[in-house]
């Protein structure tokens, strides 16, 4: 049954095809007036993390839970999907804008384009950054739906703002070595794969509650 979520999460992603199409466009509007990339990438980053969040949104209109669990899907294997939905989608999003405003960046401003190696790096930074996100995210639109996760939102993102400005801190201190990398290189995953796991718990917790 997996499979077939999935399925039904791409589908509707794709009904929004359109809005994908604009992404890039996006990201040139950043690289090609600015020559840098890193304003634009952060925004398609922070767009990435939403888009498996929003599925949710379609399951619930018009008393969608109640249907979907009258069919072989378990909550806690609904929420293990979207997880792994959200995940798969936000990296596919960010590696095809990112490779399209790399190359941009290329072609327009050679002076200041960089190896693709890398490019590489700070993705797999923003990926986590995605991901983390998602963490926060998710929970909230299973508990409380799209509109009342607006205001609890706000009150994330300044949090996660916060968050952020410590990871910068933590950033600065890359050249203490740890082994044969970086010890922030190595503990950042670990961190975000330990936070998503506490919020897949959250999250099997709030379905299992809930009535439909």
């Amino acid at each position: 049954m997996m499979k077939g979520l999935l399925m039904k999460d791409l589908k509707l992603m794709l009904t929004q095809f359109a809005f994908f199409i604009l992404l890039p466009a996006v990201g040139a509007v950043f690289v090609v007036p600015t020559g840098e990339m890193s304003m634009g990438f952060g925004y398609i980053t922070a767009i990435s993390g939403l888009i498996g969040v929003t599925t949710v949104n379609y399951d619930s209109y018009d008393n969608g839970f109640a249907y979907l669990f009258t069919l072989p899907v378990s909550r806690r294997g609904y929420v293990k999907e979207k997880y792994i939905f959200a995940a798969l989608s936000s990296v596919a999003v960010m590696m095809a804008v990112g490779v399209f405003m790399w190359a941009l960046m290329a072609a327009v401003h050679p002076e200041n384009a960089y190896a693709f190696t890398d490019f590489l790096g700070d993705m797999e930074n923003s990926y986590l950054i995605a991901l983390t996100a998602l963490a926060f995210m998710l929970p909230v639109f299973l508990k409380f739906g799209a509109e009342k996760s607006r205001f609890v939102l706000l009150i994330i993102a300044g949090i996660f703002m916060g968050v952020m400005i410590g990871v910068s801190q933590v950033e600065a201190l890359r050249d203490v070595e740890l082994g044969r990398g970086n010890w922030a290189r190595v503990i950042t995953p670990i961190l975000c794969l330990v936070w998503l796991s506490v919020s897949y718990l959250i999250s099997v917790r709030i379905m299992e509650k809930k009535d439909f």
